[in-house]
């Protein structure tokens, strides 16, 4: 499939997917309206996708480079809100460090540098091991410390593979499978806890996710995988089902990691940037464990 093609149906695909959601949703407010409850929330969570959706998929389909950008972009705010919420944020010099070592990690992506991409986090945490160091001094060096390691590296480097996929050979079609499943399982996975959820999965992490919801979701990504699998290059159903599993199980974890930070500091949500999602951490948390794992088995078995 030629790039014109496999653009052409990245975009079908999408359109065909927004519609078939809103059906969804238009049924789910009609049940909830009979029910006496207002479905004002999963209404906005639906129209914020129409925001959502253009600046990722429209660079993705005609601009690799802007693609990357977008995706580095991404990552930035994620750190900016992950050190609002934990405190990082109060250290203006090592969040700067923190962009900077993350733009140094995108650099490679552009260059197509797999192997300078992948060194990345070495020097990411030699450098940061040095600020306690430099400074001269120890009080709350190790929180900080910490906290900026897993800024750059999880909100950082994870999300960066995201960025490199379109380096690889069909890169738009992989990227798009990766960002279409995890969309889905966290979609869908809403929705069905919200209509048939009963069983909390894990409530002191995440009170609303429910044992229902996440096995449906995860159908629904198997599901949602074995429709557009034509789109993939190589592998066949059997990996297309098996990337779709992995995304399923990693999308939520990913999505129960975020929470688990979130409530240790106290907070419902790490943003306001969308309307109906909460920040755009809160909308890109359920990517940052699916990202480096689908990436590595796309470049190592596809």
């Amino acid at each position: 499939m030629s790039d014109t093609q496999t653009g052409n149906t990245i975009l079908g695909l999408t359109a065909a997917i927004l519609g078939g959601f809103g059906l969804v949703v238009l049924v789910g407010a009609i049940a909830a309206r009979a029910r006496g409850a207002s479905p004002r929330s999963m209404v906005r969570k639906y129209l914020a996708w129409f925001l959502i959706t253009p600046p990722i998929l429209l660079p993705l389909v005609y601009s690799r480079v802007l693609f990357q950008v977008v995706i580095l972009l991404v990552s930035l705010q994620c750190i900016r809100e992950y050190a609002r919420v934990t405190g990082l944020w109060s250290d203006r010099g090592v969040v700067r460090l923190c962009y900077a070592l993350t733009l140094a990690m995108y650099v490679p992506i552009f260059a197509g540098w797999y192997g300078a991409h992948q060194a990345g986090p070495v020097l990411a945490v030699a450098l940061l091991m040095l600020v306690p160091i430099v400074r001269g001094r120890y009080e709350h060096m190790l929180q900080t410390v910490s906290l900026s390691i897993l800024a750059v590296v999880y909100f950082g480097w994870f999300m960066s593979h995201l960025a490199y996929l379109p380096n690889l050979r069909h890169g738009v079609a992989w990227a798009f499978y990766l960002i279409v499943l995890v969309v889905c399982n966290d979609a869908l996975g809403y929705l069905w806890g919200t209509w048939l959820g009963r069983h909390k999965l894990i409530p002191r992490i995440s009170p609303n996710k429910t044992i229902e919801g996440a096995a449906l979701g995860a159908a629904s990504v198997l599901a949602v995988g074995w429709l557009v699998r034509g789109l993939l290059p190589a592998g066949g159903t059997a990996l297309a089902l098996g990337l779709a599993a992995m995304i399923a199980a990693l999308g939520t974890c990913g999505d129960l990691a975020v929470s688990f930070i979130k409530r240790d500091v106290r907070v419902k949500d790490t943003g306001a940037a969308i309307p109906g999602h909460g920040g755009v951490l809160d909308r890109c948390d359920s990517l940052m464990l699916a990202a480096p794992v689908f990436f590595h088995a796309v470049r190592n078995l596809a």
